[in-house]
């Protein structure tokens, strides 16, 4: 995908996708960022979650008292008021999604996972090019491109809930909440596996 689909992406998304409200999770998105050539920033923090996708390029992310490697491929997640910074000497390609839950429109069981996000000590997932989230966020751009289609913006809202979901769901330890998958007792796995 070329350079100018993003970016072209990235405009649609910011134009449509702001309000997300599926199955008990209401989430705003405050910004869609595709930027070729990201260098330093300056310290500081956000009141929502700030996940980023190096597409290209090096540099380093700094949180608190650590640092960690930027390479491609790699997934990166900036929570609430805690100050971060990035820096690049020659330039990350990054997509980047701005978005918080609102808790007046989710439930318990969301306000809790959310808050759980929060207290994440593993901010930082290298090699991330083939996983889901990824390839979600490739095709939500792509997606984002095709404003004649039928049923443009529910895709990209529906397509965009999927796509926080996943992103949480890589930063949030194993989720235990009520909707796990239960094995019913006198079934064996292999069973349950076919």
């Amino acid at each position: 995908m070329d350079l100018n689909k993003f970016v072209y992406g990235k405009r649609s998304l910011n134009e449509y996708v702001h309000h997300l409200n599926q199955n008990g999770a209401s989430f705003q998105v405050h910004y869609w960022g595709v930027m070729p050539k990201h260098y330093d920033n300056l310290l500081h923090k956000h009141s929502f979650f700030e996940v980023c996708y190096v597409v290209d390029g090096e540099g380093t992310y700094i949180e608190e008292n650590s640092s960690q490697p930027l390479h491609k491929s790699t997934l990166f997640l900036s929570r609430p008021e805690v100050l971060h910074q990035i820096k690049s000497k020659e330039g990350l390609f990054l997509l980047y999604v701005a978005f918080d839950l609102m808790e007046s429109e989710s439930s318990e069981e969301w306000i809790r996972i959310m808050e759980g996000a929060k207290q994440q000590e593993v901010v930082v997932l290298h090699h991330s090019d083939d996983i889901p989230t990824t390839l979600l966020w490739k095709s939500l751009l792509i997606q984002a491109t095709m404003k004649e289609h039928s049923f443009f913006e529910e895709m990209l809202s529906s397509m965009a809930h999927s796509l926080i979901l996943s992103i949480v769901e890589n930063f949030v330890s194993p989720l235990n909440h009520s909707k796990q998958r239960m094995v019913p007792e006198g079934f064996s796995l292999l069973l349950t596996q076919a």
